[in-house]
């Protein structure tokens, strides 16, 4: 059964598969929820809130999700790839959906080892 994120404020409510939500990054006091069809829509929370609400929604099942630094969160399935001396991070499902993003050398360090490790022992 599909599991969603429901990110929900005043007279707003944003219902995303969780296995469709590429991204989500930081937009000073707002974040953009990127999705699986190249689609943003900017939400009325920070990006630590809407890191709460996928640990909050999803539990165990949230392990996907990876805070990268203070302006990101990617969902893990969607790494393509990882080139630490470009800091470059491209995330895609290799058919139509392609985000091509910059982040620090170290936070990129971090998300390769962090894979390394789920394909060694997961």
């Amino acid at each position: 059964m599909e599991r969603f994120l429901v990110i929900s404020k005043g007279t707003e409510m944003l219902r995303v598969p969780v296995s469709r939500l590429v991204y989500v990054s930081a937009d000073g006091n707002y974040a953009n929820v990127v999705t699986q069809d190249n689609r943003s829509q900017m939400v009325s929370f920070q990006l630590g809130q809407v890191e709460d609400m996928l640990a909050d929604q999803l539990g165990d099942e949230g392990g996907n999700f990876v805070r990268l630094g203070r302006g990101l969160i990617v969902n893990t399935d969607f790494v393509h790839l990882v080139d630490v001396s470009l800091q470059r991070l491209v995330l895609s499902d290799c058919a139509g959906c392609y985000h091509e993003l910059s982040a620090s050398r170290e936070v990129l360090i971090k998300l390769k080892a962090y894979i390394d490790a789920t394909l060694n022992h997961g």
